[in-house]
């Protein structure tokens, strides 16, 4: 049976990128395939740049991944039509409504998922030549969770994948890994957030008027 690969999910941020850069250095072993990216094309530019300067910094690739445009996806909405059931509308990210009856609501958020998770299981599959209904483990995920986020921590899905999370083995925290980071004389990346993923929030407490995502309430 052939050694399973590591596959480092980079998300830009603190955390995943100074595991990516202690990896380089050979604090977190072993060395990783590579590295993926999922992009929803929605970030700020900072993250861009960010990750133009960090791939010259690692000494395994980094693949960028896509599912394309989040913020052409956020206009969608699904409904239901069908007569056997409740009605119901689903986006992709959790836009506030107001429903027919007045009361207010919020929708599911489906975007890390549809977006990010299932980009990188896609490209790790490929990497690491994962066969269909294969059962044994054939890539190692690191995630960037640190110890104030261990809740966080969950075990992947796919029997294929064994997640897991080298921060936290090393007891680090966010901050501990912001002054590794500066310890070794590397800048401090700049905050990962989806232009329209700051998980939007009512402006002083006003509903949208109607069931649609041109109508969000502002972040």
């Amino acid at each position: 049976m052939s050694t399973p690969i590591h596959i480092l999910s980079l998300g830009a941020g603190v955390q995943s990128s100074a595991l990516a850069l202690m990896a380089a250095a050979g604090e977190v072993t072993p060395m990783p395939t590579a590295a993926i990216f999922a992009d929803t094309q929605a970030e700020p530019q900072s993250v861009y740049r960010w990750l133009d300067w960090l791939e010259k910094e690692l000494p395994f690739p980094v693949h960028r991944v896509t599912k394309g445009s989040l913020t052409d996806a956020q206009l969608l909405i699904r409904k239901r039509t069908k007569t056997v059931g409740k009605p119901w509308s689903k986006s992709l990210i959790p836009a506030f409504i107001k429903n027919p009856d007045g009361t207010k609501g919020i929708m599911g958020r489906g975007c890390t998922y549809d977006h990010k998770i299932l980009q990188l299981l896609k490209k790790e599959r490929e990497l690491g030549g994962i066969k269909r209904g294969q059962k044994t483990v054939g890539v190692v995920s690191w995630i960037g969770i640190s110890l104030d986020e261990v809740v966080r921590m969950k075990s992947s899905r796919e029997r294929w994948v064994e997640n897991r999370w080298p921060l936290i083995e090393k007891e680090m925290t966010r901050h501990d890994c912001l002054r590794w980071m500066q310890a070794h004389g590397f800048p401090t990346p700049p905050a990962r957030r989806a232009s329209i993923a700051r998980f939007i929030r009512m402006r002083n407490g006003v509903a949208c008027k109607k069931t649609s995502l041109p109508n969000l309430v502002g972040p």
